[in-house]
């Protein structure tokens, strides 16, 4: 069985000096491939280096929007040739309304600027949307999404939210959300998803599943997650990690 953790951090510090770890027991999970994601210019170097050192490693490279200096798009510059390197997409990229880190008016900003440069490079996108759907679907409509779609990672919304970001090429990642009491939105748009639009993800080092709470989250929980899935879907293990798996690899280009 092969797995693919659409959405990790292996750049983050908690996994520092304990990388190589992670990945043999990621490995030993069954997970054939990881996509980890840069959130920062500062972290894409890492990212790159990350994926050139490992073979099953692929990086996608973007801005938060918890870090996007006021709306600063000269931290953007370097992107296409940062991504140029060997990236496979654009990400994380997105909108917020929680957080108070940064103004709403420059995560749109430089979001919009993200998705200008994922249609020049052909490159999908991946997004975090939090308690942001209508306003991301807005973007998508005024500055027009990749051509290439994108995955919405950690994705709470409802069945009905799904099929608006569908019509826009995306597909969608969860992980330990899965995992928490039973909720009927969140089934309900699990199955609409499925199979065609669902990936899995762990989002390590956060968002740990409820069998595994120790902290950091590592890509190696990603088969409660699985576990979960096929428990909601009714399906065999074995299908949905193929299923998800083949959706990644046509998502990011890459070969399983």
């Amino acid at each position: 069985m092969r797995l693919v953790d659409a959405h990790c951090h292996l750049e983050a510090e908690e996994f520092q000096g304990r990388l190589d770890a992670v990945l043999a027991d990621g490995r030993r999970a069954g997970i054939a491939r990881f996509v980890t994601a840069a959130v920062t210019p500062e972290e894409w170097p890492v990212s790159l280096a990350l994926a050139a050192r490992h073979p099953d490693v692929s990086c996608v490279l973007g801005v938060h929007p918890w870090y996007c200096r006021e709306g600063d798009l000269a931290q953007l510059e370097g992107l296409p040739e940062a991504l140029g390197k060997g990236a496979c997409g654009i990400g994380e990229c997105g909108l917020d309304t929680v957080t108070d880190r940064t103004p709403f008016e420059a995560q749109v900003a430089v979001f919009e600027r993200q998705l200008a440069i994922a249609r020049e490079m052909n490159l999908p996108v991946v997004l975090h949307c939090r308690k942001a759907h209508n306003e991301m679907l807005a973007c998508f409509r005024r500055a027009g999404a990749p051509e290439r779609g994108g995955l919405v990672h950690s994705f709470a919304g409802s069945a009905e939210v799904a099929e608006r970001f569908m019509e826009h090429g995306m597909v969608f990642s969860l992980g330990g959300i899965l995992t928490y009491r039973n909720s009927a939105k969140r089934n309900v748009m699990l199955r609409r998803i499925y199979p065609d639009a669902f990936l899995l993800e762990t989002d390590a080092p956060d968002i740990n599943p409820v069998e595994a709470r120790e902290r950091p989250n590592v890509p190696a929980n990603i088969v409660h997650n699985l576990r979960a899935a096929g428990e909601i879907l009714g399906r065999p293990e074995e299908e949905i990690a193929e299923t998800t798996t083949r959706n990644a690899a046509r998502l990011f280009g890459f070969e399983v």
